[in-house]
């Protein structure tokens, strides 16, 4: 997968400036030979635990809450007690940059481990700074890994994207089913959008960018959207009732939000995206065996159990929660992921002006 640096740029989620990037580019022929030497990693799950219990550490890095991680990795930690997962909570843009800086000024590259959107990593795999791992000997499921620029990541979760409301406030049979049906004066001013673009432009993948702009300015004309940054502040203007539908919203949000007790669902209309995040390990490495037993662990049976528990983030092909006939547009490919970072970057730029 290539992701160019013009549209890089553009898009609203990656904060990596041309100028780093072309200092990357100028200086990794001579950076730290581990992030330009390791070759594909092939290892089977048993001699990566035992090789890594001798490294002893595995740092990575993701977004999920640090309280929440370690109830989900307890069970790792108890069947590989000589194995200690040092986590960090960094927003992918800037672990990205993070690493970039790393390898830019020499240093070591302080994590082995990474989970993001393949958007945000794009730098990184652009850069040659991800490993090749064999995941298959790993035992993560062929369904889940994706060949990204010729190295190979896998799917942790794939959360779905679709509409939120209160229950008590907008009964669900008043709801619209179909994304031509929310464009109504029925719902001016009464729908919350992300201003960065990133809830809604996923339908480019179902609907291509062209499509997906005409319905966007439609919307945009017609219901004079609130703007509202994030998925919990939108969810809790739904849950108030200061608004009574939200494009921002995540099923793992929603649902997180209902064990809560909070008076909030989600519905599914005629295209549904989502968002998914890909786990990899980088070229520099320290802990390459740690890490491979970690990521085999936290992409088979137990630790995806463990993330669906803790954080109610599935990691299914082919969801069953969406209405039979949905349009799903999922990113399985470089041209997808393009028409989403160019369409995100086209709304964002609408609702910002």
């Amino acid at each position: 997968m290539s992701f160019p640096s013009s549209r890089k740029a553009r898009f609203g989620t990656l904060a990596v400036s041309a100028a780093g990037l072309l200092l990357l580019a100028g200086c990794s022929a001579s950076g730290p030979s581990k992030s330009t030497s390791a070759g594909t990693l092939s290892i089977t799950t048993s001699a990566a635990c035992t090789a890594g219990a001798k490294e002893g550490t595995v740092d990575y890095w993701s977004t999920t809450d640090p309280g929440d991680f370690q109830k989900e990795i307890a069970p790792f930690e108890k069947e590989n007690p000589k194995i200690k997962v040092r986590y960090t909570s960094l927003q992918p843009t800037d672990a990205t940059q993070r690493i970039i800086t790393e390898v830019q000024a020499h240093h070591a590259v302080t994590v082995d481990a990474v989970t993001m959107d393949l958007a945000s990593a794009g730098p990184l795999f652009d850069q040659k700074l991800v490993r090749n791992v064999d995941y298959s000997k790993l035992a993560i499921p062929a369904n889940l890994t994706l060949n990204v620029s010729g190295v190979q990541a896998y799917r942790v979760f794939r959360d779905l994207i679709g509409i939120a409301y209160n229950p008590k406030i907008t009964p669900a049979s008043s709801l619209p089913t179909t994304w031509a049906n929310l464009i109504s004066p029925k719902w001016a001013g009464k729908v919350i959008v992300d201003p960065r673009g990133v809830y809604l432009g996923g339908l480019a993948t179902a609907w291509g960018q062209t499509q997906t702009l005409a319905w966007f300015n439609s919307f945009h004309t017609s219901d004079k959207p609130v703007v509202v940054q994030g998925a919990t502040a939108s969810l809790q203007q739904i849950i108030s009732g200061q608004s009574l539908l939200s494009t921002s919203a995540s099923a793992s949000a929603v649902l997180a939000q209902q064990k809560a007790g909070a008076p909030v669902a989600i519905t599914y209309l005629d295209a549904v995206s989502s968002q998914d995040k890909y786990a990899f390990m980088m070229k520099a490495a320290v802990h390459p065996n740690a890490a491979a037993c970690f990521l085999s662990w936290w992409g088979g049976k137990e630790g995806q159990a463990q993330q669906l528990a803790v954080e109610y983030k599935a990691n299914v092909d082919q969801p069953s929660a969406v209405p039979a006939g949905t349009k799903l547009g999922f990113v399985t490919k470089p041209s997808e992921q393009t028409a989403v970072n160019d369409t995100t970057a086209a709304i964002s730029k609408i609702l910002t002006q």
